[in-house]
């Protein structure tokens, strides 16, 4: 028996509008004291930190940076002393230069009580320096060194000691501002609750007064509502005197009256697991994207449509509505319509780029095949998950290790002149123990040399991921190019390096990339080689694939660690026998054959010797993995 709501009343209260405005312009009123306290609060505490950035941080960094140069000044003298006039001279004009820099900026910048009579200190001391290092310097060479470490090291010290009490001086005043601003935001805080405090009480007032024609009434709505979600369809609501809250009440007790009556057929059934199955991908955080067997789009969820401005409806419809489907995207629907299997992309460098109004952001696309009976109509889904957090994440380690490779290339320059300087006898002869020491710091420097350059390539590679740049290449002029660039490395073990070209007509590869995996293999084979021994380099193959061959007459690789020295920073057991054959430099050589579609193969026996093989299929026979670029929207 189906109920009906009670005859409407007529409506003399004060209108649900009317009420709630009262309480919303009380309310509205304390936002705008909170918000004009918050402002003169932020507005102070910015003015803090402005001071702290404006007086005192940049006399820090000048600071920092007069003892930087100083620093090198007395690296300059020191090679002077010894004799090196040609290094000291560069090196004395730049940081000289560098020293008066930022001498200068403090020097305008000073804000401490105090600190102008320490800056005319230095600048008097430094004057001082820099005459007395002039004339320590021309003297002869005998007294130089004895005046370097006897007059100019103690008045070095002394200076750096002095341009550092100003530092020191600046940073207790940025601790004193620190604190002052601090201060303010407890100051900001407490008003703020004081505040807060009585909007919290002007807020009670108004939930006494306001319950019995408010929200009593839309408790009693949302029960009623919660009743009908149950399924309990028989109660009849009573609609309140209010004539905003009257025009819900009725509109309640007709859809429950309409849903008494769909209930009893059996397409409400049909139609909840559809509604589910549309909440369920609507409920999704990335965007989710139906296609039809036809690449019609069956369904597009909020993220797809806020992100891509996708819709559902077919080619012609969205074209209409200037709407077109991102290019990756529509190459994952055309290839799951076209072979019926996942698409599923491997890394980060696969993720597509789109450009929003807030900006950059990546994803990663993904697309399955719908195969259900009962699928309406839906042949393809596609995800695009949002990786734009580790996108950043993953450049932002890629920035570290090069920033730190390139920082380490320069001291690095320095510790193999210097190592080669002293075994050519520059600095004077070398006695036994002093020339092993030499060697030993020349081998090592060369090797972290080798690292810091395996590090930048693997930075690089990874930044220009994708298909490789392939050009027409003489294989003959690749090999001498590569062992041109190894021939002081070779001539250093007198190891002799023999180059064959079995095939001389040219290949299309990518030069820089193979020149860094041969580079890599022959680099191995002569360290690993004996002294006197030969290496052989040769290129050959058809017109299917080419072979590129490194072989040594070294140590050898155990068999137990054949199929992991391709692994990044892997270490076996035994590691003086995989000295410099494993980490970062095969892991490369390997990731390049793999973009170029060809394989790194090796062979090894322990004591004979290893062959490492590099095979590459000639572009009409490659089968490098589909690489895309994403439309952008501005």
């Amino acid at each position: 028996m189906t109920c009906s709501p009670p005859p409407a009343k007529t409506s003399t209260g004060i209108s649900l509008h009317a009420r709630l405005l009262r309480a919303v312009v009380v309310i509205a009123l304390l936002l705008v004291a909170v918000s004009a306290l918050s402002t003169a609060a932020v507005t102070r505490l910015g003015g803090a930190i402005g001071l702290i950035l404006r007086e005192n941080y940049t006399s820090v960094v000048a600071c920092q940076e007069m003892n930087e140069a100083l620093e090198r000044e007395d690296s300059a003298a020191l090679f002077a002393a010894t004799g090196r006039d040609d290094i000291a001279r560069p090196m004395f004009a730049a940081h000289r230069a560098g020293f008066m820099k930022a001498f200068s900026r403090e020097a305008t910048n000073v804000t401490l009580p105090g600190e102008g009579e320490r800056v005319r200190e230095v600048d008097e001391l430094y004057r001082e320096y820099t005459r007395i290092t002039d004339e320590v310097l021309s003297g002869p060479p005998d007294t130089r060194v004895e005046g370097y470490f006897k007059v100019l090291l103690p008045r070095g010290t002394a200076l750096r000691a002095r341009v550092t009490s100003i530092r020191l001086m600046n940073q207790k005043n940025m601790e004193w501002a620190d604190r002052e601003a601090r201060r303010i935001a407890r100051r900001a805080l407490e008003m703020a609750i004081l505040v807060t405090v009585l909007a919290l009480v002007l807020a009670g007032w108004f939930v006494r007064r306001i319950p019995k024609t408010v929200l009593d009434p839309l408790e009693s709505f949302t029960e009623h509502a919660r009743s009908i979600g149950e399924g309990k369809l028989d109660a009849t609501l009573e609609v309140p005197d209010v004539p905003e809250l009257k025009v819900l009440g009725d509109a309640l007790n007709r859809m429950q009256e309409k849903l008494r009556a769909y209930r009893e057929s059996s397409l409400g059934e049909l139609l909840a697991a559809k509604d589910l199955s549309r909440a369920t991908i609507a409920s999704m955080a990335d965007p989710v994207i139906v296609f039809s067997a036809r690449g019609e789009v069956l369904l597009a969820n909020e993220s797809a449509e806020a992100i891509f401005g996708l819709t559902s409806g077919d080619a012609d419809e969205l074209r209409q509505a200037g709407v077109e489907v991102p290019d990756p995207i529509a190459i994952a629907r055309d290839a799951v319509l076209a072979h019926g299997e996942p698409i599923l992309p491997q890394s980060l460098s696969d993720a597509m780029r789109w450009i929003t109004k807030e900006g950059e952001r990546y994803f990663l696309v993904r697309a399955t095949p719908l195969e259900s009976d009962d699928a309406g109509g839906a042949a393809a889904i596609v995800v695009a998950q949002d990786v734009t957090r580790y996108r950043r994440i993953d450049a932002l380690k890629s920035d570290v290790v090069a920033t730190v490779s390139h920082e380490l290339k320069t001291p690095l320059t320095s510790l193999r002149l210097s190592t080669h300087m002293l075994l050519e006898e520059s600095a004077g002869p070398l006695g036994e123990l002093q020339r092993e020491l030499a060697v030993t710091a020349r081998d090592e420097t060369e090797r972290l040399q080798s690292t810091v350059d395996e590090l930048l390539d693997l930075v690089r590679i990874e930044h220009d991921a994708g298909a490789p740049k392939r050009t027409e290449v003489d294989p003959g002029t690749l090999l001498r190019e590569v062992i041109s660039a190894h021939e002081k490395l070779a001539s250093l073990k007198k190891i002799t390096v023999d180059v064959a070209i079995d095939n001389p007509s040219p290949v299309e590869l990518d030069p820089e990339q193979i020149s860094i995996v041969l580079g890599n293999l022959l680099s191995n084979a002569i360290r690993h080689s004996r002294e006197g021994a030969h290496v052989w380099l040769s290129g050959g193959g058809t017109s299917q694939e080419r072979v590129f061959v490194v072989r040594d007459e070294g140590e050898g690789i155990p068999p137990e660690h054949l199929s992991r020295i391709f692994e990044r920073h892997f270490s076996g057991a035994d590691p003086a026998t995989l000295k410099g054959r494993h980490g970062l430099g095969l892991a490369i050589a390997q990731e390049i054959a793999m973009l170029h579609g060809g394989t790194l193969e090796v062979q090894s026996t322990l004591g004979k010797g290893s062959t490492f093989s590099l095979r590459l299929p000639t572009r009409d026979h490659a089968t490098e993995a589909p690489h895309y670029e994403s439309r952008e929207e501005a």
